[in-house]
């Protein structure tokens, strides 16, 4: 919810309140019908404090053109007013949606927000063992130390995990957790294998 909060306090608000509108594509790609598969230039205004898209034309395909009317849109709608003016080749306009994302609404703004989610409940999960716990866990799943393919405890300790100093306590806590099996030798539980990869 942080987030949505700031996302509701910037100055640009409305542009990513904005609407994902598909009815744009679908009208430059009626008026790009007439020469499909031809490279066109396009010049698209994006209005940033309203979110939407101002006005989108085709220009000229000669070079010279197409900047002389980029320059004109430019001075038409300038950026101090949040205008964005852009200018693309293209023999097929519906591509614009995954080259300039950005113009087409909230919809990766929300993901974003949810991968975050996401990501915060996966360092939660971690976080509920101890640095020397996962750090055993780490050592053990590099080595493949599961099932069958065991390791001595004092050759973990000594050996690839010497500067754990929680050894005792870590090794007693991932047995009670279930993630260990064995006494001595031990190796890493293959039924908890996601448990063990979201720890680590």
């Amino acid at each position: 919810m942080g987030a949505e909060e700031i996302i509701g306090r910037s100055s640009d608000k409305r542009a990513l309140g904005g609407h994902v509108n598909y009815d744009i594509v679908k009208t430059m790609s009626a008026k790009e019908e007439q020469s499909y598969g031809q490279l066109n230039n396009w010049i698209l205004v994006f209005d940033w404090a309203d979110g939407n898209f101002v006005l989108w034309d085709i220009v000229s395909r000669e070079a010279n053109e197409a900047v002389e009317a980029y320059s004109r849109y430019e001075r038409e709608f300038p950026e101090e007013e949040k205008y964005e003016v852009v200018l693309i080749g293209t023999s097929n306009i519906a591509t614009v949606q995954q080259t300039h994302s950005h113009y087409f609404g909230i919809e990766h703004h929300v993901e974003a927000l949810q991968q975050m989610d996401e990501s915060i409940i996966g360092l939660s999960h971690r976080n509920e063992l101890d640095v020397g716990s996962r750090r055993i866990l780490l050592t053990m799943k590099r080595r493949s130390y599961w099932g069958k393919n065991t390791i001595n405890v004092a050759t973990l300790k000594n050996h690839f995990c010497r500067n754990v100093g929680t050894f005792e306590d870590s090794l007693s806590n991932l047995r009670t957790r279930g993630l260990i099996i064995g006494s001595d030798p031990v190796s890493l539980d293959v039924k908890r294998a996601q448990d063990i990869n979201s720890y680590v």
